[in-house]
């Protein structure tokens, strides 16, 4: 068992004997393992004992164990081969299912193929699920449905990427245990929750499976991970984040990943259409000359070649992926050498799924191309070898040659329908499972050939960050909508914080520009607002109005807290709202360290002027020093006047605050 160094225990007995309890009935013999799928019309679960299931364990390292199940059907030589990944230090099992066709002619129709399907038994089921980003106000909105006998829920994204509409990460709660569930598959999955007289029946897949394997082909499932833990939501959502930062967060170069601070600037036009070698390294002087230094200097959509019929540069203008000439005659070269004279890493904008007509990618290789009649935009198909050996091998030149390092993926349509409309009625699915198996290699190659690089996932925001792709990256930018509205971005924040604790947030103050873009304008509140593991900062460094002097503060302020807010255990003292009428409130505490903070954000028309909240994870004979960063103040409290009192935040309507504490002495 691992505990923190104050004795409170991370992973518990009783955590660890609810994940044997449940996976025990699966995992102990191949023919019972929680896979399914209908082969030549019969159902088929886990691995028979006529497919001669083999079993072999191994040690990947002290805390990971992999076993590893394979049969083959003799009759049609399908073979099926199950990765299960257990861990010792957290009650987390992970498996992932694949079905390769070893014979000479293709394979009967395989359907319906579900990477879980199994039965949790408990009394009083209830389902935490939540409805991922879609451009709206109502995305990341966490909800709670009762899952009695005879209800059910079904969940499925739009149009192809994970976390649109839908959110692949849910939490079973029984009377005394749950689990925590998560999909890992980067575009069209499903899942079903259907309540039992004793518990829930959980199926989930790839969408649509209705295919035959022709001689040689593979197919996957979604990767599906399981947590179980006793206790209450608290304890669910800081088991998750421990885990996750252990064994799911990015290591670059393997070292924990840094928070840090990201700044921009270009000149006028569409997104980077403006960008230049010349203004960009002059930003980053100007940047230097205030004495605001990047950790990460950003180059977002544009600077490619990009130009429409009409002459004009459209960042959309997607595949032909070089450096534009006319703008960058050296190529990104000479502005990473300039942003690494600051230990700064150049960030580069990227969407090579969307082809573009008239593109280089269009006229060179339109064999690569799935397009529709209705959509101008024409897919890579990354399930094509030659394709994506060609991609890989040229992003690697870029990344080279550029000094770039933190690769940025975007993936702005549905492809849904470009996989779809171009399948057999007996291949339907396959263009999808094919193309997620290329997407993940290209993104393993790219990590493998360029050690220390990060991945930055984002998908018109948010819309494809499953587990299996939050393995390889970090969502730098999870939403599109409501870059500079507080209430909304906070609330967004409360769903972020719970599942992935690494996330980039930007500074904006729509309630004073009446913009709804990047103009730059900003104040304190707005930075309390924008707290994350990367704060993107949008200090505007053309106007030599710009109060310099607070941005230089407030990124002091977000430094001192950003580690905690990271590592450290969350609790919301506030509930998942997005009311400019009221405040909201967290904290962030690392028992091991005995350090946190707690921040309050009185929204612009909340009445109250104080907010006490009672501090979680306190020490009960300790004394606590608070410390307010912005301001210098300080004063020291007991345990048990916190527990009793609480701790009342106080400030201005449109303003925030941070409390640091450590325990005294």
């Amino acid at each position: 068992m691992k505990t923190t160094t104050n004795d409170m225990p991370i992973t518990t007995p009783d955590d660890m004997a609810m994940s044997r309890a449940w996976s025990a009935g699966y995992f102990a013999n191949a023919a019972d393992l929680p896979i399914s799928f209908v082969l030549d019309g019969q159902t088929v679960r886990g691995l028979p004992a006529a497919w001669r299931p083999t079993m072999q364990a191994r040690r990947i390292d002290a805390a990971i164990t992999e076993t590893v199940y394979e049969g083959t059907d003799a009759a049609t030589g399908l073979r099926a081969r199950v990765e299960c990944t257990t861990y010792r230090d957290y009650p987390v099992t992970e498996w992932v299912a694949f079905l390769t066709n070893t014979g000479t002619t293709p394979t009967p129709l395989i359907s319906n193929l579900r990477a879980i399907d199994v039965t949790l038994n408990g009394a009083e089921p209830t389902l935490y699920h939540c409805n991922g980003d879609y451009y709206s106000i109502d995305g990341y909105t966490p909800q709670w449905t009762p899952l009695p006998a005879g209800q059910s829920a079904a969940f499925a994204p739009n149009g192809g990427r994970a976390c649109d509409g839908a959110f692949p990460y849910y939490r079973v709660a029984f009377a005394g245990w749950g689990a925590t569930i998560a999909i890992g598959w980067p575009a069209q999955w499903a899942a079903s929750f259907n309540g039992l007289p004793n518990g829930v029946q959980i199926q989930a897949g790839q969408e649509k499976t209705h295919l035959r394997l022709l001689p040689g082909e593979c197919i996957r499932t979604p990767r599906i991970t399981v947590m179980a833990w006793s206790g209450d939501g608290s304890r669910a959502v800081n088991l998750w984040r421990r885990w996750y930062l252990a064994h799911i967060l990015p290591r670059p170069n393997g070292q924990p990943m840094p928070t840090l601070l990201a700044l921009a600037a270009t000149d006028e036009g569409e997104e980077f259409t403006g960008a230049t070698e010349a203004n960009q390294i002059g930003f980053i002087d100007r940047f230097v000359q205030k004495d605001i230094r990047p950790d990460v200097w950003w180059i977002d959509a544009g600077w490619y070649p990009c130009r429409n019929a009409e002459g004009e540069r459209r960042w959309w203008r997607t595949g032909s992926w070089m450096p534009d000439p006319g703008r960058f005659p050296n190529g990104l070269k000479p502005i990473s050498d300039r942003a690494a004279r600051e230990d700064a890493s150049l960030l580069v904008w990227f969407e090579p799924e969307r082809i573009q007509p008239g593109t280089a990618l269009d006229i060179e290789h339109p064999e690569w191309l799935l397009r529709i009649p209705e959509n101008d935009n024409g897919l890579l198909n990354l399930g094509i070898p030659e394709c994506r050996q060609w991609l890989t091998d040229h992003v690697c030149k870029l990344i080279q040659d550029n000094g770039i390092k933190i690769y940025r993926q975007d993936h702005n349509f549905p492809p849904l329908d470009h996989w779809r409309k171009n399948e057999a009625t007996d291949r339907q699915g396959m263009n999808e499972n094919l193309h997620v198996q290329g997407y993940l290699q290209f993104w393993d190659e790219l990590l493998a050939r360029n050690p220390g690089l990060w991945i930055d996932s984002c998908a018109s925001g948010g819309r494809r960050n499953d587990l299996e792709t939050m393995r390889r990256s970090v969502p730098l930018h999870y939403t599109d909508y409501g870059y500079g509205d507080h209430p909304i971005k906070l609330a967004f924040h409360h769903t972020m914080y719970e599942w992935i604790p690494y996330f980039k947030e930007c500074t904006l103050s729509w309630d004073l520009t009446g913009s709804d873009r990047f103009d730059g304008r900003v104040d304190s509140y707005s930075f309390h607002c924008g707290m994350a593991a990367m704060l993107f900062a949008t200090v505007d460094i053309h106007r030599e109005d710009y109060d310099f002097a607070m941005a230089r503060k407030m990124i002091g302020v977000w430094r001192s807290v950003a580690e905690m807010l990271l590592h450290g255990d969350y609790y919301p003292h506030t509930p998942f709202h997005k009311d400019a009428s009221k405040w909201v409130a967290w904290q962030f505490d690392r028992p091991e360290e005995g350090v946190g903070f707690i921040q309050g954000i009185r929204l612009p028309a909340s009445p109250a002027e104080t907010l006490t909240i009672h501090p979680k994870a306190l020490r009960p004979d300790a004394a606590y020093v608070f410390t307010n960063p912005e301001t210098g103040e300080h004063c020291d409290i007991a345990a048990a006047e916190l527990i009793r009192d609480g701790f009342t935040l106080s400030v201005p309507p449109r303003n925030g605050v941070v409390w640091l504490y450590h325990v005294k002495g």
